[in-house]
């Protein structure tokens, strides 16, 4: 790891650098959301980087909604820049079950192993973001291979890996030395944005949501207020960075085998032969999706599969709230007997 200061218009030759070098992908700002947008040198000042994250997650970048799965990967080399804190620890639940098992899954190593991380501390917040009531902070840590802080007129550029250490050094002239001052600016933009996070949560009580999820499993909260008005509609599996159940088939066209995003919240996904279905009542499946992500994968990964990005909470035509759900099943168990 090393760190570096650099201003705005070596940022941008820099950048340039990159952009020819790599296919890149970019935050563009429509009316306040933030969309994942392929981008050339000529769209450069269209180009956002801090911030908050982005509507949808990297997911896709690295296990597609649909991919043919017969023939050898063959990934090209990526750049995504504007990655947040969020998006950085749902990938580590991600490379955790498709790189780091028994068997890692070829696809999604291969586009690893060609795509170059450039994430950023956010520097705003929206009104769905909770990462720091679960165990998060809303700038990065670990997992990029170059993180930006955004200071007066430039960059603080932390380096995260190998690679690019030597593409830094490739052009060693546009960066300097980062003075005190600037990692001051850099250290109290991030205690004001934690603290934004923070206070926008206050109203939430709950802690340790491992243990709540799982000492509340037969509370009827589950049925009463908190599945209530699931439509059962998969955007909230569809719009999780951490979601990775997937159905294997044939396609239509040629045969070859295809793979596709599946939900656990659909009816048939746990169906088995003679039409038996283990959770057939959507409360069920939808405290399954708590517990996967809140109790299983700790139990498996020791890390939550959930960053507190929000996206579930934004995309959900029901208005659940994974938020108010946990602080529901809060409540009901500190309720005296």
């Amino acid at each position: 790891m090393a760190l570096y200061y650099i201003t705005e218009s070596n940022w941008n030759s820099f950048l340039h650098l990159l952009i020819t070098k790599f296919i890149a992908y970019s935050l563009e700002n429509r009316e306040g959301k933030l969309f994942w947008t392929q981008v050339s040198a000529d769209k450069m000042p269209g180009i956002t980087i801090n911030r908050y994250r982005a509507l949808h997650s990297i997911k896709n970048f690295f296990f597609p909604l649909a991919e043919e799965v017969t023939h050898e990967p063959s990934p090209k080399k990526t750049v995504l820049i504007g990655v947040k804190a969020c998006d950085l620890k749902q990938l580590e639940i991600m490379d955790a079950l498709f790189s780091g098992g028994v068997v890692a899954d070829p696809y999604y190593v291969a586009r690893r192993q060609n795509t170059i991380i450039i994430s950023c501390d956010c520097d705003a917040s929206l009104p769905s973001c909770f990462c720091t009531k679960i165990s998060g902070q809303p700038y990065p840590k670990k997992g990029f291979d170059i993180n930006l802080s955004l200071v007066r007129a430039g960059y603080i550029v932390e380096t995260g890996s190998s690679a690019c250490d030597d593409l830094i050094m490739s052009k060693k002239r546009l960066f300097q030395v980062p003075q005190s001052y600037h990692l001051a600016e850099r250290d109290h933009i991030r205690q004001k944005i934690t603290k934004a996070v923070t206070d926008n949560n206050q109203s939430f009580s709950w802690n340790d949501p491992r243990t709540l999820v799982q000492s509340s499993h037969e509370s009827p909260q589950w049925l009463t207020d908190i599945a209530g008005t699931c439509v059962e509609c998969d955007a909230c599996r569809f719009n999780c960075g951490t979601c990775y159940c997937f159905f294997l088939g044939n396609s239509e066209n040629n045969g070859e085998k295809m793979r596709t995003w599946d939900s656990c919240q659909s009816t048939g996904y746990g169906r088995v032969a003679g039409g038996a279905n283990p959770r057939k009542e959507k409360h069920e499946r939808l405290r399954n999706y708590y517990a996967c992500k809140l109790v299983y994968r700790p139990e498996n990964f020791d890390v939550y599969a959930c960053s507190g990005c929000g996206r579930c909470i934004e995309v959900c035509p029901g208005k659940i709230d994974i938020r108010k759900s946990l602080q529901k099943l809060y409540e009901h168990v500190q309720k005296p007997v």
